[in-house]
């Protein structure tokens, strides 16, 4: 995993339109992401899919993710000699990222409800993920789990509304 970090960091300072697109993806990817999933909810009045897709991302994020850290404090990719660092560091732990927790929770969640959507933002979380890799704030490692972290929140929170549903 280190590996993949090292060949995507290591272009990170070569292009300033790539450094450009990866701070981008990085940084203002997930506002564009957040405020089109809430004019699409408001347009189309999906107040039931709402709920579960901001309830699965923040499950992930802030159920997962803090449980992890409890248990494990991973160090970042930019307190280490040789990264290229593009973007602020945040200051909570690495393992698992909490923005690809968070957007990936989203993005599975969105599977249960419209399969295009979805599939747009799964692509758009991973090439965030990515971003935040290329600008040396996260380990490829930190990205996949996040992933996982989100897949998991989103079957809990689905199987948890079928369950809610039926009673």
């Amino acid at each position: 995993m280190i590996s993949v970090f090292r060949n995507l960091n290591k272009f990170s300072g070569k292009s300033k339109y790539l450094d450009g697109f990866a701070i981008f993806c990085a940084r203002f990817l997930p506002f564009l992401m957040a405020g089109f999933l809430a004019i699409y909810f408001i347009w189309y009045k999906e107040w039931l899919v709402a709920i579960a897709v901001l309830l699965s991302g923040f499950f992930s994020r802030f159920v997962i993710n803090e449980t992890v850290y409890v248990f494990h404090r991973a160090k970042r990719p930019a307190q280490f000699e040789g990264s290229k660092v593009l973007i602020p560091v945040p200051k909570y732990p690495s393992f698992p990222s909490g923005h690809a927790s968070f957007f990936f929770g989203m993005s599975f969640a969105l599977l249960f409800y419209n399969i295009w959507l979805a599939i747009i933002f799964i692509g758009l979380s991973f090439i965030m993920g990515i971003s935040r890799v290329f600008c040396g704030v996260h380990w490829f490692k930190d990205i996949v789990a996040g992933m996982l972290a989100g897949l998991v929140s989103s079957l809990i929170i689905a199987f948890g509304i079928d369950f809610w549903q039926k009673l």
